[in-house]
């Protein structure tokens, strides 16, 4: 039997990174007591992983590493703190230039101390950035946005695996949770992500260039939006679950998933509930530059009055054929709640609208099913119970197959089509 390889040389192998590090062996003190900062830059450089071994180890300065080098820093169970007040980047690794590729996994970041919320991680780089199992601990109370990620060469990626920022921003600030920057241009990949309370936006995933997928997490009371993409490519949610339920946080405009611009967006098989919001727009939005998108196989609840669970918005005036032509295709979705007022579906100004296999089941007073204004389309295989109107058309065409309709939403939803 081959003799087995510990987890952190298996790495180093995996990334070709011929030198590895034990910061504690050349030094470092694991008690958090003296900053590392010193070794730090001495022993992270091009070809090397630095490995943090279990421990709390103390931060005081920034330390950054930029040009072509390639480097991971990897911990277990390795809890990074910085002092009292700071308010920078802890890494900023491609800084000022991108570096060639950059791993960091394995830290959680104690923001804890009064009037501290730095940047744990500025990721920038050509060909290969993953981060894995990041976590922030305590309330960030500067206005420094979180995480960072740009992948700089058309032709690298992005992996961003199990981040976890689950205590949010101080209500009033200004603070993303994690954000793809203006510099990106490959394609990036979200998987099992925790982000809540951040007043704006919790992902902002709307690069330039280069396609978003943000598979599986949960998101939970962010402002502007929960989930936020883009892409001049095709871009993809899935198997999100988003929550909002505080309606007194002060958020701005608690979207669920907001798709930006862009067209051939997706988003399937995700869970949103608007539970109690100081304001929103949409559990899932089309925003007004949207192409074209496509939702389907969603459950969302709508239990905040006045709230859309989806919302086609209209395009900006003098756009063109690009954002009114669609298609817009909402497919399998169920739409259940106690919202009342407004509509559960509300599409304007856009042709290309498809809706089918639609349930429609909200009890609260005054709420309307569907309401299209000047929208072109089709409505198929839909039930709509709602105790306002179940189907409202302004100035629109929606060509109808196999649509069921009621007042009286109080009964039996009858939605076997969409029992799962």
């Amino acid at each position: 039997m081959e003799p087995s390889i510990d987890p952190v040389t298996a790495i180093a192998d995996e990334l070709g990174l011929d030198t590895i590090v034990n910061l504690e062996a050349e030094g470092a003190d694991a008690t958090g007591a003296d900053p590392i900062d010193d070794l730090l830059a001495a022993h992270a450089t091009d070809d090397t992983l630095v490995h943090l071994p279990p421990g709390r180890y103390a931060v005081s300065t920034s330390f950054s590493l930029g040009g072509d080098a390639r480097l991971a820093i990897v911990g277990d169970d390795a809890t990074v703190v910085p002092p009292d007040g700071f308010s920078d980047p802890i890494f900023a690794l491609g800084y000022p230039e991108s570096l060639r590729s950059l791993t960091v996994r394995g830290l959680t970041f104690d923001f804890t101390a009064a009037d501290t919320g730095a940047r744990p991680v500025f990721a920038n780089a050509k060909d290969r950035v993953h981060l894995a199992d990041i976590a922030v601990r305590g309330e960030i109370d500067t206005n420094q946005d979180q995480i960072r990620i740009d992948v700089t060469d058309p032709a690298g990626t992005g992996l961003v695996e199990r981040l976890s920022l689950p205590d949010g921003a101080e209500r009033g600030s200004n603070v993303t949770g994690c954000e793809v920057g203006d510099g990106n241009r490959g394609d990036l990949e979200f998987v099992d992500c925790h982000i809540e309370g951040f007043t704006d936006n919790g992902l902002y995933a709307d690069p330039p260039e280069g396609s978003v997928t943000v598979d599986g997490g949960f998101y939970r009371n962010n402002g502007i939006a929960s989930v936020r993409i883009q892409s001049s490519e095709s871009s993809v949610v899935r198997n999100v679950h988003v929550v909002c339920d505080d309606g007194d946080g002060g958020y701005d405009n608690m979207r669920g998933i907001r798709l930006r611009s862009g067209k051939s967006l997706l988003v399937e098989d995700c869970v949103v509930e608007m539970l109690a919001v100081s304001g929103s727009d949409g559990a899932v939005t089309f925003s007004s530059e949207l192409e074209s998108a496509t939702v389907r196989n969603c459950r969302l609840r709508v239990d905040a009055d006045g709230v859309n669970a989806i919302r086609v918005k209209s395009p900006p005036k003098n756009s063109g054929e690009a954002t009114t032509s669609g298609p817009f295709r909402c497919q399998n979705i169920l739409v259940t709640g106690t919202a009342g007022t407004g509509a559960a579906i509300l599409a304007s100004d856009r042709n290309g609208c498809q809706f089918q296999n639609i349930c429609v089941h909200q009890s609260g007073d005054d709420r309307d099913g569907l309401r299209a204004e000047n929208v072109n389309g089709e409505l198929r295989d839909t039930h709509l119970a709602v105790t306002g109107d179940p189907l409202s058309l302004r100035n629109s065409s929606l060509e109808r197959h196999n649509v069921s309709m009621t007042r009286r939403p109080e009964g039996r939803r009858d939605c076997g089509h969409h029992r799962r």
